[in-house]
């Protein structure tokens, strides 16, 4: 069957009356991530709004950090608080509101004030944080919960593929559009749209979903409470599923190196290789196209020879990223450049969150969930920090190299000390029946 077919019969699929609760969850799932690509196509500008706006190096660095500092303090209350409720989704609905309500504020921000927009700007989107913590620490449990276990490597990579589908021509038409009219009103409208898209229509389909309730418990019981420490809470992981463990400190410390690089390529694209907002446009555009090829291909990749197995292949791969960019600063070759490595961190990305939603431990998905994260947003703090102010003494250039080094010594970590064994044997292709879950 040619891809052409393939599309063809999952649009079908997609499109016909959802029947049971499995089927509209899914077919909610699907539609969700359309919307949300239209604010996602929007905050892709952010950074270059910020240095546009006349905000230093610095407070770009400030904008990737202190998100992760706000996150990193709230995940756990969030998973006590969700773990005690036999119904969570009126949380996940209404802090997803809440988070993309920002938005709107934003574009409404000029209008306000005219002063201190940088920082403003930056402090909103920092404050939209706080309910974004309760979204997300609800929704990896959603998923685990709503879409079962053989359907999960299919939905994750269709939600993706939709998701940048939508988001590829919006980021070009979006580019073209920021340069043609006047600053800052053209922003402001492009914030206000993808915030009609993402935080109406979005949300009242996140709304749908169907969640069976489940049995209120406490997720941290009084004697970790006591003790006040979410490295016992890890260390209580380690024990009871050591594929979890591993799984919280190989992605740390594979991320170390692409978190302190991340604040630094736009900088680095319009700062120094005066990069146009179009420019900007079609490097999302590209990116996003790099991702649709990445979950076709990948996909079948991971159905074939397993999650683990994936994993290993595209991680060691990523590194490329930043030693391109640092190599040959040319905007054509970067444009390039971007579209390959979203298609290797496509598989990075499915075999990833395949794994880590068989890994969450039964009973204790939110509080797992939250510890997980809340890890990864203190390094995810502190590495942009640290990349910002080491670029401003050495360079971006070899911080970039540095950054791709480090990424690479992190991959390797997923071969040393594997969160999964790989499967002995090749993976026998899913079953029609497990498509039709799509």
């Amino acid at each position: 069957m040619s891809m052409t077919q393939r599309l063809s019969t999952h649009a079908r699929r997609l499109l016909r009356a959802p029947q049971s609760v499995t089927e509209r969850n899914t077919y909610y799932l699907y539609a969700e991530v359309i919307f949300a690509g239209f604010l996602s196509a929007a905050a892709s500008f952010n950074a270059a709004y910020i240095l546009r706006l006349g905000g230093s190096n610095a407070l770009v660095g400030l904008m990737s950090s202190l998100p992760a500092l706000v996150a990193s303090l709230l995940y756990l209350p969030s998973a006590r608080l969700l773990e005690r409720r036999t119904h969570y989704m009126p949380w996940v609905v209404w802090s997803l509101f809440l988070a993309r309500v920002g938005y709107a504020l934003i574009a409404l921000l000029p209008w306000i004030t005219g002063r201190f927009l940088p920082e403003l700007t930056v402090a909103i989107l920092v404050a939209i944080n706080v309910p974004s913590v309760l979204f997300s620490t609800g929704w990896s449990p959603m998923l685990s919960d709503v879409i079962a276990p053989r359907a999960r490597a299919t939905v994750l990579a269709w939600r993706s593929i939709l998701s940048s589908a939508t988001i590829a021509p919006l980021i070009f038409f979006a580019g073209r559009w920021l340069d043609s009219t006047t600053f800052p009103a053209n922003y402001q409208w492009m914030y206000a749209i993808g915030w009609l898209g993402s935080g109406v229509i979005g949300i009242y389909l996140v709304s749908r979903i169907h969640v069976e309730p489940q049995v209120a418990r406490t997720p941290i019981d009084r004697t970790r409470r006591e003790k006040g420490s979410w490295l016992g809470a890890l260390r209580s992981a380690e024990g009871a599923q050591r594929g979890f463990f591993r799984i919280v400190v190989n992605t740390l410390l594979f991320n170390l190196g692409a978190w302190m690089v991340g604040p630094l390529y736009m900088i680095f694209y319009v700062r120094e290789l005066q990069a146009s907002d179009g420019w900007v446009g079609t490097l999302g555009t590209l990116a996003h196209v790099g991702v649709i090829t990445g979950y076709w291909l990948w996909r079948r990749i991971v159905r074939r020879i397993g999650e683990a197995r994936s994993l290993l292949i595209a991680a060691p791969l990523t590194c490329v990223h930043a030693l391109l960019v640092a190599l040959v600063p040319h905007l054509g070759f970067i444009l390039f450049v971007e579209f390959l490595i979203n298609v290797i961190v496509a598989g990075v990305n499915l075999s990833h969150g395949v794994l880590f939603l068989e890994l969450l431990p039964e009973g204790r998905k939110h509080s797992s969930t939250a510890i997980y994260s809340m890890i990864m947003n203190i390094g995810a703090f502190v590495c942009p920090l640290i990349g910002v102010a080491l670029a401003d003494r050495i360079g971006i250039v070899p911080t970039l190299i540095i950054g791709g080094a480090m990424r690479l010594a992190g991959a390797l970590l997923f071969a040393l000390f594997p969160v999964k064994q790989p499967e002995p044997r090749l993976r026998v292709a899913q079953s029609s029946s497990e498509g039709g879950a799509t």
